[in-house]
């Protein structure tokens, strides 16, 4: 290898740890990191990932407006405003984009898959969807005006999850319409408080479109789709 080629290889591997982007191949790297105050818990969805990303993606849509765009998302959950921040960025990108979650999309990152116009999943990863939570330690207004907010959060959450779970065959099998897709939602919720899906049983669900490795999804680069998801979210 050449000392130019060298360094220009040097340079990318810098700016993709640095900045989480390849600005060649148009991939956006989605992941955890350890929190730098005294807890030291792992961070997911936060506003560092939220404005890293969105900052990213308008880089890659000034490149080129329509060219297909891979997010790889590894991470726990997250903000929900954070999240939806993400959510919005991608819904409203003219680009399509597609997302590969790696080993879990569990709380606002499962949320977040959603807004992807192709959604893939490893073999191995873990789906999981729950009411969010909050912390109530303020006056009795305050909490009041917390629990509506959470409350509104929560049907959004299982609005998006319905209207993407249409595609699903579960759904299909059974006739279910939207509000019977978000009822059903809602009761596994509640039932089981945290609701844990395999790979298999994601893509049944609706959940996601396909699974990394099998026909069609044989390779990352297979992915990249030319088309945006035409559905209300």
């Amino acid at each position: 290898m050449s000392v130019k080629k060298k360094t220009e290889l040097e340079q990318l591997i810098n700016d993709i740890h640095s900045y989480h982007l390849n600005y060649h191949t148009r991939d956006i790297y989605l992941h955890s990191c350890w929190g730098d105050d005294e807890d030291g818990f792992e961070r997911g969805v936060d506003y560092r990932m939220a404005t890293t990303f969105v900052k990213n993606l308008h880089v890659l849509l000034n490149q080129n407006a329509e060219a297909p765009i891979l997010v790889h998302m590894h991470s726990v959950g997250g903000e929900w405003n954070d999240g939806m921040a993400m959510f919005n960025a991608i819904r409203f990108s003219t680009a399509p984009v597609s997302i590969l979650a790696y080993a879990q999309a569990s709380s606002m990152t499962g949320i977040l898959l959603q807004a992807a116009d192709y959604r893939i999943i490893t073999p191995d990863c873990e789906f999981m969807i729950h009411h969010g939570s909050i912390a109530l330690s303020d006056t009795s207004m305050a909490v009041k005006s917390a629990i509506d907010v959470n409350e509104r959060s929560c049907k959004r959450m299982l609005d998006i999850f319905a209207r993407r779970a249409k595609t699903g065959k579960f759904f299909k099998e059974r006739g279910y319409n939207e509000t019977k897709i978000r009822a059903y939602i809602d009761r596994k919720i509640k039932d089981k408080g945290d609701w844990f899906l395999n790979a298999e049983e994601a893509i049944y669900m609706g959940f996601a479109d396909g699974i990394l490795g099998t026909a069609g999804h044989e390779t990352p680069d297979q992915l990249r789709i030319y088309e945006k998801f035409k559905g209300k979210l």
